[in-house]
């Protein structure tokens, strides 16, 4: 574990990188390869379903698509439940990214637990979108996959977390506070993806009030429960890159942590303000929900401003996706706070706008944290082989992240006008103006295509270092603990 890795440097550049990397078990390698390969697809999976979801907004092409088979119906669900796959597998990874600094060699009952992990997961993956085709769905949101098919997603989390929780000798507590999130974040997980299914029970099934102020708590848990992944992630990959662990370990850190801990199990009510609930709990909701996003602001700014202070060289996307980070973290404060009151909420309910705060908010700080952390390990494993990393580094790469901006903007953008007028309009009773009938869905396809192009482009560059023919000879799967 102390010998340094011994490559044929491709430059000089390359050669003092590498030069920085010790020996590591190739089966924990394997491991943040093959989870980190798993997100990548499930993004890929994402983008090809939005892709073709959107063009159903045309009018003209929707028949012709159902002629294909490809039905919106079937379409929505793959897109929701793979990018909810993505960000987990993408925290997975940098979990075992982590592991990769403090654990020692891999142990085979360790392995055995890996094994199966990502046999299940494996299996649900496949079988999921295979159950989608055939037109079988549960009707839930972002579970709306057969049930059992949560049987194997839920064998691979608990051996995730056995593994995971093998390693935490010392507590969460004594740990940087990025271990403190993923520990609680893989219990949340557990318990909500468990709570998710209350539908099954006839009682609840049969109680439409009750199933679904169950149905929207369980996912606001869901959502806390990766989103203290995605925390996680970001105090990780910043520490790494800014070489500087103290902010890890600061009040800010561990504030964000216990404001978000409450705010998975409260964050539900400004999402039900429709239906009937206590005064209280909405008001305990919205300060909640506001004082995490708040923290998170804060947090994201003075991470990326420690980034950008260490200017990695050569300059790479990390610091230009940690600074978009930043930027979204703001307008989804700000449009947070406005959706949150109640009378405006009441307008924007139901409308375009709540989808435009949402994809947002999962894009431009969930997805772009994690694009930031894909392309660091990336980079690392190109110049751990010895290889140029100048794909993830080069300035294509940094304009692809300006125009993937560019286009995600145009997006959250018009549905956020479109949806206000649109509530404006109901709430006056009148029709949705014209205009918006019938330039929306070009101006949605023209804005999804930009984002599309620069997201394809992101994938294809990390498909090619992930499925490289080297990265099946060099990382040994599973098999040696040497």
């Amino acid at each position: 574990m102390t010998q340094l890795l011994e490559s044929k440097p491709a430059t000089t550049a390359d050669s003092r990188a590498t030069s920085r990397f010790k020996a590591v078990d190739p089966s924990r390698r394997y491991a943040t390869l093959t989870f980190l390969r798993g997100s990548v697809v499930s993004i890929a999976i994402t983008l090809i379903a939005g892709l073709l979801g959107a063009l159903y907004y045309i009018p003209v092409l929707s028949p012709w698509m159902q002629r294909l088979g490809l039905h919106f119906t079937a379409l929505r669900p793959i897109h929701t439940t793979f990018a909810v796959a993505f960000i987990f597998l993408g925290g997975v990874a940098v979990v075992h990214r982590y592991f990769e600094d403090v654990a020692g060699p891999m142990k085979q009952p360790e392995r055995i637990r890996l094994r199966i992990q990502v046999i299940a997961w494996a299996i649900a993956g496949v079988g999921i979108i295979g159950s989608y085709i055939a037109g079988v769905f549960s009707g839930r949101e972002y579970m709306g996959f057969h049930p059992i098919f949560s049987i194997p997603i839920l064998l691979g989390w608990i051996m995730f977390a056995w593994n995971f929780y093998s390693h935490l000798c010392k507590g969460i507590f004594k740990q940087p506070v990025h271990i403190s999130m993923w520990s609680v974040g893989v219990v949340f997980f557990i318990y909500t993806f468990i709570e998710q299914h209350a539908w099954l029970l006839p009682k609840i099934y049969s109680e439409p009030i009750t199933d679904l102020r169950i149905q929207w708590k369980a996912t606001g848990t869901l959502v806390g429960s990766f989103n203290l992944f995605v925390y996680g992630t970001l105090y990780y990959v910043g520490t790494k890159v800014s070489g500087n662990a103290a902010y890890a370990h600061s009040r800010l850190a561990y504030a964000l942590f216990a404001v978000g801990l409450l705010n998975s199990f409260t964050n539900f009510a400004h999402h039900t303000y429709h239906i009937p609930q206590s005064n209280t709990i909405k008001w305990i909701s919205f300060i909640v929900s506001m004082a995490e996003i708040i923290l998170l602001a804060r947090v994201v700014w003075d991470l990326a401003a420690m980034v950008k202070a260490k200017r990695p060289s050569p300059p790479c996307g990390i610091q230009l996706f940690m600074a978009s980070a930043k930027w979204w973290t703001g307008f989804i404060l700000v449009t947070a706070l406005l959706i949150s009151i109640p009378p405006l909420n009441t307008l924007v309910h139901g409308t375009k706008a709540v989808m435009g705060h949402a994809m947002g908010a999962m894009i431009g700080i969930d997805a772009i944290a994690l694009f930031a952390a894909t392309t660091w390990i990336l980079i690392e494993i190109t110049q751990r082989r010895g290889q140029s990393d100048q794909s993830l580094s080069c300035r294509a790469y940094r304009n692809w992240i300006i125009g993937f901006n560019i286009g995600v903007a145009g997006l959250v953008g018009w549905l956020t006008f479109s949806g206000t007028v649109t509530g404006i309009y109901r709430y006056n009773e009148l029709a949705t103006p014209r205009w918006i009938t019938i330039a929306g869905p070009y101006i949605f396809v023209l804005f999804g295509l930009i984002t599309a192009n620069y997201l394809g482009r992101f994938i294809n560059t990390w498909l090619q270092v992930l499925f490289a023919r080297r990265s099946f000879t060099a990382d040994n799967p599973l098999r040696s603990s040497d």
